[in-house]
């Protein structure tokens, strides 16, 4: 991959973690110092009939384009999915997608960040695929989720009679070989709306966000000619925010998201300050068995040679976090193993490390400048009449 695309694909990353600098005052240290630790019972999986409600948010219209007159204005979005699978021979594989639309400011953005950001990692063999798409998306349907590339790759719902089903398609072609994904995708519990709300408040504005943390996947797998049934665990990560992410250029971020054989999920993150180095902010929050969500008032994430070794000692959870094979880049599939309340524990892991991308953005865009705010806050005003 060129360098220049490696410049693309991390900038992007920027974008995303700006929604992350988020909630109450920072703390000064790289242990969750949240106020309050927080738990909100969600309707179980039997309850599964749009319209469904949790938090703030209403589904499916919230999987669907958010218009920009509307609060938070919303001028970009996204889904990020992530895929832990296994072929019926015993091989694993990782898959990462990422679908952006950044109506109504395109004409600010367009050709200078990716509207698709993929890695494949075969994962036995050590073989990482990187891959991004600069073109407008084909299709980012209001009301549900629909969305489609101008190459034929797609995430769509089956339909309003098929509550929280999908369908979901990747195919990508390197010099080095080539890959396409289809999947069934059925969630088997509730979303869990970050924050409670399903809205985080930022340095400047706010994001909508919820992930949908545990999605049972099957369907075929078909690399450099040979084709393979494959079932796994995927999460989604959906987000969209307004005018304000042009505000928070200053903040880089470390995300994960922990899948565990015990049906319970976690999302973390940190943020530093990229002007100090300092970890200005932690977050933790558990999506348990029974989809009741918990913001943890206590955890601490050390890293090692390699990955990570987390507890959260209230929750008595012990966790090491281990990369699944060496040189997966920015997004790393990864290995569990510990203890919750005693009992052991195993799972999968997802850790995006973009902390180092922070200061290539601004050679891409200037969001920055007083000049692109004005340009932005005018593309709000008068959005964009064109459905991509």
């Amino acid at each position: 991959m060129h360098a220049s695309s490696k410049q693309l694909i991390s900038s992007i990353l920027i974008l995303f973690g700006l929604i992350f600098s988020a909630t109450a005052a920072p703390p000064a240290s790289s242990e969750s110092t949240a106020n309050n630790t927080a738990v909100q019972q969600q309707t179980g999986p039997t309850a599964f009939v749009y319209p469904f409600r949790v938090g703030k948010l209403v589904f499916p219209q919230d999987e669907g384009k958010h218009v920009p007159s509307k609060w938070p204005f919303t001028l970009v979005e996204w889904f990020a999915h992530y895929t832990h699978l296994t072929a019926d021979d015993g091989s694993t594989y990782f898959l990462f997608t990422t679908f952006v639309t950044f109506d109504p400011v395109e004409p600010l953005v367009q050709g200078k960040f990716p509207h698709v950001i993929s890695a494949f990692v075969d994962i036995n063999n050590g073989k990482t695929y990187h891959d991004s798409d600069m073109a407008r998306l084909k299709v980012f349907a209001e009301g549900h989720a629909n969305m489609e590339t101008v190459k034929g790759d797609f995430f769509r719902w089956k339909g309003s009679d098929q509550p929280f089903h999908y369908v979901y398609h990747v195919a990508r072609k390197h010099s080095e070989g080539k890959y396409a994904v289809d999947l069934d995708l059925a969630m088997v519990k509730p979303p869990l709306a970050i924050n409670g709300t399903g809205f985080i408040r930022l340095p400047k504005g706010t994001s909508g966000y919820y992930s949908q943390t545990r999605l049972k996947a099957s369907g075929r797998l078909r690399i450099d000619g040979v084709e393979k049934h494959v079932h796994g665990v995927h999460w989604v990560d959906r987000q969209w925010l307004g005018a304000s992410f042009a505000g928070n250029l200053q903040y880089s971020y470390e995300w994960w998201a922990l899948q565990l054989d015990n049906n319970e999920e976690a999302i973390l993150f940190r943020i530093w300050d990229t002007k100090t180095d300092a970890v200005v902010m932690t977050r933790m929050e558990i999506n348990h068995a029974d989809g009741t969500r918990e913001q943890v008032d206590r955890f601490r994430l050390k890293d090692l040679r390699p990955g990570w070794h987390l507890s959260a000692p209230d929750n008595e959870w012990d966790l090491r976090i281990v990369p699944a094979c060496k040189g997966q880049h920015i997004w790393h599939s990864c290995r569990i193993r510990g203890t919750i309340k005693g009992a052991p524990v195993t799972g999968v892991a997802v850790a995006e490390l973009a902390r180092d991308v922070v200061p290539k953005f601004s050679d891409l865009l200037d969001l920055s400048s007083p000049t692109t705010e004005r340009k932005i806050s005018h593309q709000a005003d008068s959005p964009s009449k064109q459905t991509p």
